[in-house]
């Protein structure tokens, strides 16, 4: 008995390794690694403070009137659904075959194409969310610091699109389950009621 648990021990370790070995082969390893980027860790911070003024402005909003809460909250998630297109369209863009040749083929010019991506969601947010937050609060909150972190995502972005010509086979792999799982849930700002 002792010998054939010892015997299903080894080989469930032995599938453990091989499993943890596929390294870029696997199509999640390479999915991590593209997520692991500069650029997704930026993306994810801007994201976490775009969201920690809306809890900032929820702490004092019983000072301001229902119709001001509605207009920043509004403007909040105008803008939110602009930088989730961006997630959306880097989604798309993985899964479109023909699109993904040409991530691979031409990364700087797809990085470029994200970068103005970002650059129309920064300018939403500027003149929607940002300019209603400090409008209704007399510029006590102003929503700024996520505009700080662009300069650095738009540098990060051609070396995350870079790294596609290195995980183009496991791109292949890549299914919609995977890149909402991963890719839109971890990294899609919340909306103005998802956020506590």
């Amino acid at each position: 008995m002792m010998k054939r648990l010892l015997v299903l021990c080894a080989l469930a370790l032995a599938a453990g390794l091989v499993r943890g070995q596929g390294g870029i082969n696997d199509p999640y390893y390479a999915l991590n690694l593209f997520l692991s980027t500069d650029f997704f860790k930026q993306y994810d911070a801007m994201r976490i403070r775009a969201e920690n003024s809306v809890k900032d402005f929820k702490r004092i909003q019983y000072r301001y009137s229902d119709e001001e809460v509605k207009a920043v909250s509004d403007a909040y998630n105008a803008s939110a659904e602009y930088f989730n297109q961006v997630l959306y369209n880097i989604k798309g863009d993985i899964l479109n075959k023909e699109k993904n040749k040409y991530i691979i083929q031409f990364p700087a010019d797809y990085s470029k194409q994200i970068e103005a991506d970002l650059y129309r969601a920064k300018d939403f947010y500027s003149n929607t969310y940002q300019k209603e937050l400090s409008r209704v609060t007399n510029g006590e909150l102003n929503g700024f610091a996520i505009l700080a972190l662009l300069p650095q995502i738009m540098q990060y972005a051609p070396m995350a699109i870079e790294l596609f010509k290195k995980i183009q086979e496991q791109m292949k792999k890549f299914n919609e389950n995977m890149l909402d799982q991963y890719l839109i849930q971890p990294y899609h700002f919340k909306t103005w009621d998802e956020i506590q």
